[in-house]
């Protein structure tokens, strides 16, 4: 399985168009704009459009979209996002998952999605079984929807540097982009002040020591797109 997932993230990278430029989110004006019935940016038609999984979406969409979540306060069922992530690991550890199990799979990242929208390791595991069920259309939007997340994460910064950090909306999106870039973690997070994160890697082709990550300190966890 974990080869499986290594694989797709590879070529979740390898398709993504990165940007040349990073540029850190100005979440005050992100937040102007998807309230703003009249943007281009407003919230509910940038769901729509992500569900569809429109790949027209232009890099500031996507943007809005992805960092828009820190700036909305709404409800969320984190025990019914916790017992179904149990339920999944269970079914994902059985050496030959049979086609019911991952039914259940992804009856169970709906869920977990519910609470996490944008959680790209569940993303992952969807693209997974529904390759595997010969769903391959949903995959293929599957696989789009992601890509929008990751475009917008990577515009952000490059992580080299205090100044230049990853902006992410959960912390637990920090480990799932440094395993998406190719990278091994090597011992825990640390903070290096109330807001970014500081993760050390292991040793890499590209003699990269760690990269920084930031979290809105606005941003909480969702549920419903």
């Amino acid at each position: 399985m974990r080869k499986i997932l290594t694989l797709l993230a590879f070529l979740m990278v390898s398709g993504t168009t990165f940007a040349q430029q990073t540029t850190a989110p100005d979440y005050a004006l992100i937040k102007k704009n998807i309230t703003d019935k009249t943007s281009d940016y407003y919230y509910p038609n940038l769901v729509a459009r992500y569900t569809a999984a429109d790949t027209s979406m232009t890099l500031e969409q996507r943007r809005h979209l992805y960092y828009g979540t820190a700036t909305i306060n709404a409800k969320t069922d984190r025990n019914a996002s916790t017992e179904a992530l149990r339920k999944m690991s269970e079914l994902l550890m059985k050496p030959e998952p049979s086609r019911d199990d991952l039914e259940a799979v992804l009856d169970y990242t709906t869920t977990i999605l519910a609470y996490d929208p944008y959680s790209i390791t569940i993303k992952q595991y969807r693209q997974y079984c529904l390759r595997e069920l010969g769903y391959y259309k949903q995959a293929i939007a599957e696989r789009a929807q992601t890509e929008i997340i990751v475009d917008a994460i990577l515009s952000s910064g490059d992580g080299s540097t205090v100044d230049n950090t990853i902006h992410v909306v959960s912390q637990e999106t920090e480990f799932e982009i440094v395993h998406l870039l190719g990278f091994e973690p090597e011992g825990d997070e640390y903070a290096t002040n109330g807001q970014v994160d500081y993760i050390t890697l292991g040793k890499n082709a590209y003699g990269k020591p760690g990269l920084y990550f930031e979290v809105p300190q606005q941003s909480k966890q969702l549920t419903g797109l």
